[in-house]
């Protein structure tokens, strides 16, 4: 994938980004509500020697002084002088506590030391500083001349103050950040599923195939395609469907319409697509293939025990003439013609391997313009390829965001394994979002190239 790739992704999938986004939000606002304020303050102290008075003198007590900040700075947090800052204080405080509160820095090139104080009641922490301030400028000046007159000064130039807003947490900053990771991990997540998403979405999800149409996902009525903005959508795609397989020379003969599993609905697809044809005048016959029993076949688990009508499963027996099984589609309500499965055995299947199965193709082939085969599933049931090779040519068809492209190869595989050349591809129930990127993939690589 390129960056147009990732930009197209997110356009599409920016409700999952913006979900992380407000994770990472609420997430930022329980840690502020629940975390324990914290004040920061500061007392600064300069060093200096005031008894110098030549220029020399100034210039050399500057060096010097610059030279023993960093000294003075250590000893801020040195016992004896936390010991002198905690009997200053008075309210309980030890030694130890008084240290991990407090830290004392030298400003670079400067005779300026910043004794700082941390901790959760803001008064405190004033004091806290202005007494080890406090301490280190009495105790300091006596270390260079211990027992007599010292040249050094430590001065408190700047007090500390009772903070009024604490440090942390800072609520703004918080979300910020908590939204900027939600970001980065939606981001991430969505860029990581799409990888590893192996299920087909568009016709650039499947490998190099002879794909002739996408088919959307609105739904249709199963007797008649619907009026309005919707069904006119995939009206036109089975449209678009017909006028691929008449133009490439494959909308006559025998076409066996085949779904990679049983996910992908290649029944409705084969009734959908020989309605289309109708339309145009073609005389077609849909003939039912797929020789599962009722308990195995979805469409028909919602009336399971119904006594089925004769069909392939009769003719293929000598059980009956095809005159007797052909009906008219959808109770005479259109000009679509149907051959039922017929009543299916176990063994049902077999009978799709003997020489009756031709011999039905060629009778069906030589009375109507198309005959449409519903053949059952590719990859779970073998006698699909003996439908595939027996037909003039394949229609695979794909269920869109349900249909793995592992799945897709096997499928052309079995195919290419008995000689069967004449395929295309038909991906059913595509999003019309996802549809919409495709199309402007598709322009946009035309345009590059």
């Amino acid at each position: 994938m390129i960056l147009h790739d990732y930009v197209r992704l997110l356009a599409h999938r920016w409700w999952l980004v913006v979900s992380f986004i407000a994770l990472g939000a609420s997430a930022a606002v329980i840690l502020t509500l629940t975390a324990t304020p914290v004040y920061y303050t500061q007392a600064t102290l300069y060093v200096g020697l005031p008894g110098s008075a030549s220029a020399g003198e100034l210039q050399q007590g500057s060096v010097f002084t610059v030279q023993r900040v960093t000294t003075y700075a250590g000893l801020a947090t040195t016992e004896t002088v936390l010991d002198r800052a905690v009997t200053q204080l008075r309210d309980g405080t030890n030694i130890r506590d008084l240290r991990q509160a407090i830290s004392a820095v030298a400003r670079e090139q400067s005779a300026l030391i910043d004794i700082t104080a941390t901790g959760r009641d803001p008064v405190v922490v004033a004091d806290q500083a202005n007494a080890v301030a406090g301490a280190l400028s009495t105790q300091a000046p006596l270390l260079d001349s211990p027992g007599g007159t010292t040249p050094i000064q430590l001065t408190i130039v700047q007090t500390a103050e009772v903070p009024e807003n604490a440090l942390t947490p800072r609520p703004g900053n918080n979300i910020v950040i908590g939204s900027l990771v939600g970001l980065l991990l939606g981001v991430g997540f969505l860029v990581v599923a799409d990888a590893l998403n192996t299920r087909v979405r568009t016709p650039r999800d499947l490998p190099r195939s002879p794909v002739i149409a996408t088919i959307t996902s609105v739904p249709t009525s199963p007797t008649r395609f619907r009026r309005g903005p919707t069904s006119d959508l995939r009206l036109e795609s089975f449209r678009s469907l017909r006028a691929n397989l008449q133009f490439g020379g494959r909308g006559t003969g025998v076409v066996a319409v085949v779904g990679v599993s049983a996910a992908a609905d290649a029944a409705k697809v084969a009734r959908q697509l020989g309605r289309a044809f109708t339309e145009v005048g073609v005389r077609v016959v849909v003939v039912d293939t797929d020789l599962r029993q009722e308990s195995q076949r979805p469409e028909k688990a919602s009336r399971p025990g119904a006594k089925q009508p004769l069909g392939v499963v009769d003719v293929l027996g000598s059980a009956a003439p095809l005159d007797a099984v052909i009906q008219s589609g959808d109770h005479g309500t259109d000009d679509l013609l149907w051959i039922p499965a017929g009543t299916t055995r176990p063994s049902s299947a077999q009978l799709l391997s003997t020489p009756a199965t031709a011999q039905l193709f060629a009778d069906l082939r030589a009375r109507f313009d198309l005959v449409i085969v519903i053949s059952p599933p590719l990859v779970e049931r073998s006698e699909s390829v003996v439908v595939a090779a027996l037909a003039d040519s394949t229609l695979v068809v794909v269920e869109a965001g349900r249909t793995r492209r592992a799945d897709v190869s096997l499928a052309l595989e079995r195919l290419a394994g008995v000689r069967v050349t004449s395929v295309n591809v038909a991906i059913d129930r595509v999003n019309v979002s996802d549809l919409r990127v495709w199309n402007s993939w598709l322009t946009d690589s035309s345009a590059r190239s």
